[in-house]
């Protein structure tokens, strides 16, 4: 599964998407529901700072939903996020994402990739 992401309309239609293909991969509902937020919790995060067009992928390979959210300009987190201030407006998606998640940040040429394994398992 591919997806383009270029505003909120697309990005709505591709976290469904995403629910869809999850369910028929017989993903958990709790693991569906983590992999929505992580994927529109990210996404959100490259059409505010980014300026650009993103790309989810999305995949399951060994009782893991595998994220893959591609942007085209380079935004990396710039500070480690170690606790979230539950009413602060800024850093708790980072922080939901490191909870709910393993995850990876590769800085490369045409952007930044965040490759996101969440538990597909019971």
């Amino acid at each position: 599964m591919v997806i383009k992401i270029k505003d909120t309309d697309t990005l709505q239609a591709a976290l469904r998407e995403l629910c869809v293909f999850l369910a028929k991969e017989n993903v958990p509902e709790h693991s569906v529901f983590d992999s929505r937020l992580v994927a529109c919790e990210l996404l959100g995060n490259v059409l505010r700072h980014a300026n650009g067009e993103a790309r989810l992928q999305g995949a399951v390979l060994d009782g893991f939903v595998e994220l893959k959210i591609i942007s085209d300009h380079v935004i990396a987190p710039t500070a480690e996020v170690k606790n979230a201030d539950l009413f602060a407006e800024h850093g708790r998606g980072l922080f939901l994402v490191k909870t709910l998640c393993e995850e990876r940040i590769y800085i490369e040429e045409d952007g930044v990739r965040v490759q996101i394994k969440i538990n597909a398992e019971m």
